[in-house]
């Protein structure tokens, strides 16, 4: 979120890979550890979930707090379009 805080106040900086759009869309998509899809499917069931499987939806949920915004950053392309599977499937995250 510090990243994206500083590419949309500061604008981004193609030099440096801290504040890189791009880069950030590479480091996010490494940082998730399940596919949307997966994240969509135990978002439906979470309530019965162990409080391991919660906290990983919650979890995913934090990491992508963040891609509404980075997405305008984004040419179209694989990274964008995998993020942007993923902002809809974060809103049914608990």
């Amino acid at each position: 979120m510090l990243r994206m805080w500083v590419i949309d106040s500061l604008g981004p900086d193609a030099t440096d890979p801290d504040w890189n759009p791009d880069a950030l869309a590479v480091d996010t998509l490494d940082a998730l550890t399940i596919t949307p899809a997966e994240a969509a499917a135990l978002a439906d069931g979470w309530r019965g979930l162990a409080i391991e499987q919660i906290r990983m939806l919650r979890w995913h949920k934090n990491l992508t707090a963040h891609l509404e915004t980075l997405i305008g950053y984004l040419a179209p392309g694989h990274s964008r379009d995998q993020l942007l599977a993923w902002t809809s499937t974060r809103r049914a995250l608990p």
